[in-house]
């Protein structure tokens, strides 16, 4: 797994749910709507980059730092709000992923959060 994954998958991920969020806040889609097409938007990442040849564990792992990178804005503010810092706010949703995928995938959390702050290290500052 390598930061140039996640530089793959970043702008394509954030150019789709960009559009999703569009018609989210415009109302042309309700809260069931944009949920379902936000799971397909994450699956359809991790297909793309197992058809790039990695494997699926990685694909999931890296569309879930996609995540926490475009969710950065929401994590710095929820800092400020707590007045927590930023760091802990960001392992937070690091360890949140990992659990959600250690169970989803059959892999042990702490390699989840291991691969996740690895890959998050480039982005998150």
């Amino acid at each position: 797994m390598s930061k140039k994954m996640l530089d793959l998958v970043l702008p394509r991920i954030a150019r789709v749910l960009s559009r999703q969020l569009k018609s989210y806040r415009a109302g042309t889609i309700d809260d069931a709507t944009f949920s379902d097409k936000f799971d397909s938007i994450l699956q359809q990442q991790c297909e793309w980059l197992n058809k790039q040849g990695f494997q699926s564990v990685d694909a999931s792992i890296t569309v879930h730092a996609a995540l926490i990178v475009l969710s950065s804005p929401g994590l710095k503010a929820e800092s400020k709000r707590l007045d927590t810092p930023l760091e802990v706010i960001e392992f937070r949703a690091i360890c949140e992923s990992a659990k959600d995928l250690g169970e989803t995938l059959g892999v042990p959390t702490y390699e989840v959060v291991e691969k996740l702050s690895s890959l998050l290290a480039f982005h998150m500052k």
